[in-house]
């Protein structure tokens, strides 16, 4: 057996065979993580071609992505309605929605417009991911679910390769870096007609013939307080230390290491396409040894990659820790999104899973102001993110304290409290 053949037997294959209705909603929900992922990571690929085009200042880089963040708080909104309502209609309508938000970013004509265009494609775009999450995790059984929502979160990154790919013809395509958010706003079209048989989750209909005292908010902090206030702990400083890291790879190779950009592509491709293993060897990894041990050795691993790269690396070094910087990186990402759907019940698994990616981009968004004001000190992106990263060790404490949900039911993960039936 080659080592390719034992990687995929022990990290990639499903642990047991999933029924066909099972393949078809990973498919269809992945296909929703696919297209957001390609969205949300145009910016962080062309942003010096946007900042030609809308004369925006090298300081205000960071700044709009902390405006285009604040689509969070619509999000965390709608996740309440996806606890009351459902998760299926909730899916289809924010499909439409980021469809209308990028095709619109490729028409606007100036800053204002543009980030207008973009907050609104991030209020539907971060609902749809932890929606695509909770439904993955209600979903699937506990000898499963940690590997397909490893496939989840590899489908994410492979649309983010997907915006690189395109990013590279980014000066032979018609209209520049507008034609690309044409391109992602067109399976935007196909998935609402390919989602429109997709059924309600299992637990969500039992969940129907009870009622809660209290709605999903209030029941959430009643009930699991600690819970979700280490959950937060886990993700804030991670998220702080990380986001510039990730979303500025781009500019940091163009503008200080003079990188073209089909060789920021070239890099992004062959990287992601390792590190898009991540997600998925995390996933089955956790299965196997548990959420909390993969995601402390991930978070662990991606501080250290992106601070060298950051600092010290150059040549072939920069795309060694691209490359193990992404791996683990996307693995820390998928593994908090998992705890964020399963330490908590049916009734506010939405709401619990906004609230987190809600504290995950709030930190991200303060790090991007943060950043800002560290390159007018220091001149340097790649000086700046480096101090930041020096946070990202102190999400190690509270992944500790919480529950491990792997190889455990959701039910006994997280069971409901204070239900009653509905009255006839």
């Amino acid at each position: 057996m080659t080592l390719r053949q034992l990687f995929r037997r022990i990290y990639i294959r499903a642990p047991e065979p999933i029924p066909k209705e099972q393949q078809r909603l990973l498919l269809l929900v992945g296909a929703a993580m696919f297209i957001a992922g390609y969205d949300i990571n145009v910016y962080g690929f062309a942003i010096p071609q946007i900042q030609k085009s809308l004369a925006i200042a090298e300081a205000d880089v960071g700044r709009l992505i902390f405006v285009f963040r604040l689509g969070m708080i619509p999000a965390v909104m709608l996740a309440y309605l996806a606890d009351r309502i459902g998760r299926r209609g909730l899916l289809m309508g924010t499909v439409a929605g980021m469809a209308v938000a990028t095709l619109w970013t490729a028409f606007t004509q100036n800053v204002v417009e543009f980030v207008a265009a973009q907050t609104l494609a991030r209020v539907f775009g971060y609902t749809e991911e932890l929606l695509c999450v909770v439904i993955i995790a209600e979903e699937f059984g506990e000898r499963t679910r940690g590997w397909a929502i490893g496939q989840l979160g590899a489908l994410g990154a492979l649309g983010a390769g997907g915006a690189a790919l395109v990013f590279g013809f980014v000066t032979l395509l018609p209209f520049g870096w507008r034609a690309i958010y044409v391109i992602g706003a067109i399976p935007l079209i196909w998935l609402l007609w390919a989602r429109r048989r997709l059924p309600e989750t299992r637990r969500f209909q039992e969940r129907r013939s009870l009622r809660a005292h209290a709605g999903p908010l209030a029941s959430l902090i009643r009930n699991y307080p600690g819970r979700l206030a280490l959950l937060i702990c886990a993700a804030v400083p991670y998220a702080f230390g990380m986001a510039n890291a990730v979303v500025l790879v781009s500019k940091f190779l163009q503008s200080t290491h003079g990188w073209l950009p089909w060789q920021v592509t070239v890099l992004t491709i062959g990287a992601g396409s390792f590190a898009i293993l991540g997600n998925m060897a995390a996933g089955t990894m956790s299965d196997r040894f548990g959420r909390k041990t993969i995601l402390s050795a991930a978070v662990v691993a991606s501080g250290a990659s992106f601070a060298l790269f950051y600092t010290w690396a150059s040549g072939l070094w920069l795309a060694l820790f691209w490359t193990t910087g992404l791996f683990t990186y996307l693995a820390t990402d998928i593994m908090i999104a998992a705890l964020g759907a399963e330490l908590f019940p049916t009734s506010h698994r939405a709401v619990a899973s906004a609230i987190r990616l809600f504290a995950w981009l709030a930190a991200g968004a303060v790090g991007f102001l943060v950043e800002a004001e560290l390159f007018e000190r220091f001149g340097t992106h790649g000086a700046a993110i480096a101090w930041l990263l020096i946070a990202t060790p102190f999400a190690l404490v509270p992944i500790w304290f919480l529950p491990e949900p792997a190889k455990r039911a959701l039910e006994d993960i997280s069971a409901e409290r204070a239900i009653e039936p509905k009255p006839a």
